[in-house]
């Protein structure tokens, strides 16, 4: 449910006050006042605003005001006076009639009204007469001005926000993106119009459009990506990518500040794995072959065994001459896992090279020992000055990550086995 829904409109109230000392300077014989509050609402609310009058004259009656509401202000309302009093609106002004306030007294005119989704100080108007008094200006009533509270503040402004619960989640390369992981029937994409104070405009009807934010993949977003909010909502149940990453969806909308998604990931093989039991992925990019199985254990260790080519930072190891062109990078959840890669003969021949001389150039978020004559290099993929991804050979087998084993099938295809530990951070691969 919203935060914010329309505040009922107080019931205008009558108060009687003592009559006030003589103010030191004005016309005291023929003054009132007027203070509205809350003097600060946030951008786009409807707002419930007291414009309270007070006859601060020395013996005549405030019978009758205009009070007049910004114009800027729409969807205005009033409250009804009680008594043989009346409150009648008129485009944007409020004809106060029949008060009959005497010296010291005040009424408060309940206004209702939707404030603009822009910040800013906007300025009510009022005038008051006694009529009584007759003649040119007569009846008039002098505004004490130092006394009066005339402007509202709006404070923020109206912007985008995805709801909460549907947000995009990772999913498959050109499936169906949902706000749950891998899921295609997942609960749909929704952004909200919100108002300056975070609630949601119900109201509104504003046409969004989703576009893709900051991402490190190459793929296009397809789908519809244009909707018009229905009750201050705007749903997107039919967006894909085309190809794996890491991206961001960016909501906008005319006159309204635009909101990113937090980033998600697009993978090619998402395989759900359930706890204790042992869960397998395979990829074939062509070049090679990767089928990964992660083994079970009493650990939380349910989740998502993914495998995508192309993504995540690029490297290439010292002293070693690579088969595949880019890496392919397997996450999953936290096990250990065996991942073979079987690299075609056509690519060996190619290379003249053999089985024996296949290595594995590991990268991963974390540093690990590498192979005799190979050094541990480093990237800053982040830009804050400190590495955060390592890479190398890996060692012939002792602690994981290491090469368990070389061997060539019947195929003649090159095949190499990496034993993995646990985690469920981004290691890469690239025999």
């Amino acid at each position: 449910m919203p935060r914010l829904a329309l505040v009922a409109v107080l019931a205008a109230t009558l108060t009687i006050a003592a009559a006030p000392a003589a103010h030191a300077t004005g016309n005291v014989k023929k003054s009132f006042t007027m203070v509205v509050s809350p003097a600060d609402v946030p951008a786009g609310t409807k707002a419930s605003f007291t414009a309270t009058l007070t006859n601060r004259s020395s013996h005549n009656k405030l019978d009758a005001a205009d009070i007049t509401v910004p114009s800027a202000f729409t969807g205005i309302s009033v409250a009804d006076l009680p008594g043989k009093a009346s409150a009648t609106l008129y485009g944007n002004v409020v004809k106060v009639r029949d008060v009959k306030l005497d010296p010291g007294e005040s009424v408060a005119v309940s206004i209702s009204a939707t404030v603009p989704c822009t910040a800013g100080t906007f300025t009510w108007a009022v005038k008051a007469k006694h009529y009584a008094l007759i003649g040119a200006g007569e009846g008039d009533l002098t505004l004490d001005t130092g006394a009066s509270q005339l402007k509202t503040t709006v404070t923020g402004s109206c912007g985008l926000r995805f709801v909460a619960g549907h947000a995009p989640s990772d999913a498959r390369v050109g499936q169906t993106i949902s706000a749950a992981d891998y899921d295609p029937a997942g609960p749909v994409i929704q952004v909200e119009v919100v108002d300056g104070g975070g609630s949601r405009v119900t109201t509104a009807s504003a046409t969004i459009s989703v576009a893709l934010g900051p991402s490190t993949g190459s793929g296009g977003l397809a789908g519809t990506t244009t909707a018009t909010a229905s009750g201050g909502v705007a749903s997107f149940g039919n967006l894909s990518i085309s190809a794996p990453g890491t991206y961001t969806l960016t909501a906008l909308s005319s006159g309204l500040a635009s909101v990113t998604s937090d980033a998600f990931l697009i993978d090619q093989v998402a395989v759900p794995c359930i706890e204790d039991v042992a869960c397998a992925a395979s990829l074939a990019n062509g070049q090679t072959n990767f089928d990964v199985t992660a083994a079970p254990n009493s650990g939380a260790d349910a989740g998502f065994l993914t495998i995508s080519n192309g993504v995540g930072p690029s490297f290439d190891c010292d002293n070693y001459k690579e088969l595949t062109a880019t890496p392919t990078t397997i996450t999953g959840p936290d096990r250990t896992k065996t991942v073979t890669a079987t690299i075609a003969r056509a690519v060996l021949d190619a290379q003249h090279r053999n089985y024996t001389s296949v290595q594995m150039c590991f990268g991963a978020p974390y540093q690990f020992a590498t192979r005799y004559g190979s050094k541990l290099k480093s990237i800053d993929t982040n830009g804050d000055g400190t590495p955060d991804f390592f890479f190398g050979l890996l060692p012939d087998c002792g602690t994981a990550p290491c090469v368990a084993k070389r061997k060539q099938n019947d195929d003649c295809d090159a095949v190499i086995v990496v034993k993995a530990p646990g985690g469920s951070q981004d290691p890469a691969y690239r025999p």
